[in-house]
């Protein structure tokens, strides 16, 4: 019996990647606007009146409550509706 030989010479070549550079960061600047008191005091109303109807009860850290109640307002103010602060 015969042993066949190969006519066709193969070349395997293996291709490394090169390495992915992480898109450049953009960087925003954010103002922090302050709510008026206006937006605050509707805001403050709008939330006991909710909790009320609710059933529910704010937060017993009254820090949490005032900075809830505070991104509403400003959210009220700047965006145009109450939208979660979170």
């Amino acid at each position: 019996m015969r042993a066949l030989q190969a006519s066709t010479s193969y070349s395997v070549s293996f291709a490394i990647p090169s390495v992915a550079r992480p898109p450049p960061r953009r960087h925003g600047i954010v103002a922090k606007v302050e709510p008026t008191e206006k937006s605050v005091e509707i805001m403050r109303k709008f939330s006991e009146q909710y909790a009320r109807k609710s059933g529910t009860y704010f937060c017993v850290d009254k820090g949490v409550t005032s900075v809830v109640i505070k991104g509403l307002a400003e959210h009220k103010d700047t965006l145009g509706a109450p939208l979660c602060p979170c």
